[in-house]
C-alpha cells in the first residue's frame, strides 16, 4: 500500500511538472547604492545598475537575441507649461497647458536605440522612451500622463531635456556577458529628491518577457537636510526665520556701508 501512495505521489509530481512548466527566462537586477547622498558641495553623480538573464534558452542568449532595457523614474509631479506673446508691446503668460503624473526624473539605460528593440505597440502602454511618455492607457481613479502631440508638449520634453532631467542615451548598457549587463546611471546636480524607481525589461523578438524592480532614494543630508525638513515640515517657523534673516543681514549691510 505505501508504495502504491509514492508511485501515484511521484505520478502526480511529473503531471504537475508537465502541466504547469518553468517559466523560460527571467531577469536578476540590483542597484550599487540605496541612498544618494545631496550635500552643499554636490555636483552630480554615477551609479551603477546589473543584473542577469535567466534563461533555458542558452543558444539565442549566446547568439544574442536578448536586450535589455532599464528605466529609471523620480516621483510623479504636476506641472504647468506656459507661453508668452507679446501683447501691447508687453511679453506675458498668455496660454498654459496643465500636466499631471510628470517624472520628476526620466532616463533610459539601454544598449542599443529602442526603436531596433521594440515598436510602439510594445512600448507606449508602458511609456517606455521618451517619445512615448503620456501615451499609455489612463487608468481610472488614478492620475495619468496626457501628452497630446503640440506645441506644448514638446517644449515639456525640450526643457527637461535641457536641465538634464530626461535622458535616453544608447551605449549605457553594457553587456559583459552573453547573460550579465551593467548600467551607468548619471545622475545630475538638479535631480529631485526621493524614491527614484528602477525597472529592468527584458526583450527578444520585440516581445517583452519579463520585469525587475529596485529603487534607491536621493536624500540631503548635514544642514541641507535640515534646512530642508524645516521647509517642509514647519513652514511657518522656516518663513519667520527666512524673514529675520533677511532683516539682519540689510541692518548688517547698512551698518558696514554707512561706517564706510
Amino acid at each position: 500500500m505505501k508504495n502504491f501512495l509514492f508511485l501515484c505521489a511521484i505520478c502526480l509530481t511529473l503531471v504537475f511538472a508537465t502541466v504547469i512548466p518553468t517559466k523560460a527566462e527571467s531577469l536578476q537586477m540590483g542597484v550599487s547604492v540605496d541612498t544618494v547622498p545631496i550635500s552643499s558641495s554636490f555636483d552630480g553623480t554615477e551609479i551603477v545598475i546589473f543584473g542577469s538573464i535567466e534563461t533555458h534558452e542558452q543558444a539565442a542568449l549566446f547568439r544574442g537575441e536578448y536586450d535589455v532595457v532599464v528605466r529609471v523614474e523620480g516621483a510623479p509631479e504636476d506641472v504647468i507649461i506656459r507661453k508668452k506673446e507679446r501683447i501691447g508691446g508687453i511679453w506675458i503668460n498668455n496660454k498654459s497647458e496643465n500636466y499631471v503624473s510628470v517624472p520628476s526624473f526620466y532616463s533610459i539605460l539601454s544598449a542599443r536605440p529602442l526603436n531596433l528593440i521594440s515598436n510602439s505597440i510594445e512600448l507606449a502602454p508602458i511609456s517606455l522612451g521618451i517619445n512615448n511618455l503620456g501615451k499609455n492607457v489612463p487608468v481610472e481613479g488614478e492620475k495619468t500622463l496626457i501628452m497630446n502631440p503640440g506645441e506644448f508638449s514638446d517644449a515639456l520634453l525640450r526643457l527637461r531635456i535641457e536641465q538634464d532631467l530626461f535622458s535616453e542615451i544608447p551605449g549605457t548598457l553594457k553587456q559583459l556577458s552573453p547573460s550579465l549587463f551593467r548600467a551607468t546611471l548619471s545622475i545630475p546636480a538638479n535631480v529631485p529628491i526621493g524614491e527614484h524607481i528602477v525597472t529592468a525589461y527584458l526583450f527578444r523578438n520585440g516581445e517583452i518577457l519579463g520585469t525587475k524592480k529596485s529603487s534607491f532614494r536621493i536624500e540631503k543630508v548635514g544642514f541641507e537636510r535640515w534646512i530642508y525638513d524645516l521647509a517642509h515640515e514647519n513652514s511657518l517657523l522656516y518663513g519667520i526665520m527666512a524673514v529675520l534673516l533677511a532683516i539682519f543681514t540689510g541692518w548688517a549691510a547698512n551698518a558696514i556701508f554707512r561706517k564706510n
